[in-house]
């Protein structure tokens, strides 16, 4: 059996299938800060909790955040993407948050194959590394932490205020690279004011897998 997890951001369903996550979704948004597990996972532990090490690991995920100022979220990302991703024809997902950050995923060719025990620090030494290397002083140290059992926001749901539980107007959306590259955060903005029901498809990477293999293998 392989699922994964629904939040509101507590961790409420395990779903097996895109529909059953869409059913949750749908059941949640506008209503609840709607999640999902960044990873897939295979198996359970004895008291019925997701045991973690089980997790799918076929991408990397980054989340970029800062209180006060977005704006330092986005120079983090167009750096990352200037001085590593481009440089290696990787073309990363990336999803303006709603709230004050942005979500990125780099997609692997095919799953990291790591022994159960090792992944979650695998994961944690890999981000610790890009961070310090790249110098993303707004990659949250949480989410690093958090490695495997993460969770972040769905795409195309709306931003709940977390004071006052109603929508800010704001949506999870996806931007291509190049949107992110040429638009100053307030456009980006506006753009996700508007449910555009963008998603694009992965674009998977065997440099971005051989890159994380040689760090921490």
């Amino acid at each position: 059996m392989y699922y994964r997890e629904f939040g509101i951001p507590a961790r409420i369903a395990k779903c097996q299938t895109t529909e059953e996550l869409e059913k949750q979704t749908d059941k949640y948004k506008g209503k609840k800060n709607c999640y999902a597990s960044v990873y897939v996972f295979s198996r359970e532990k004895v008291d019925g909790k997701t045991d973690y090490e089980s997790a799918v690991l076929n991408t990397i995920w980054f989340d970029f955040d800062d209180n006060k100022d977005v704006n330092k979220c986005l120079k983090d990302v167009r750096k990352f993407i200037r001085r590593f991703c481009n440089p290696l024809k990787i073309t990363p997902r990336i999803y303006l948050t709603g709230g004050k950050g942005f979500q990125m995923n780099i997609d692997f060719h095919s799953p990291v194959d790591l022994p159960d025990h090792i992944k979650r620090g695998a994961i944690q030494d890999y981000l610790k590394h890009l961070k310090k290397k790249y110098y993303l002083n707004t990659l949250d140290g949480i989410c690093i932490n958090n490695s495997v059992s993460c969770m972040r926001r769905i795409v195309n749901t709306p931003y709940i205020s977390k004071i006052e539980g109603t929508p800010t107007g704001v949506w999870c959306t996806q931007f291509t690279v190049a949107q992110i590259m040429d638009c100053d955060i307030a456009a980006l903005y506006a753009m996700a004011m508007e449910d555009t029901g963008a998603k694009y498809e992965p674009i998977k990477s065997a440099k971005a897998l051989e890159k994380l293999r040689r760090v921490c293998v």
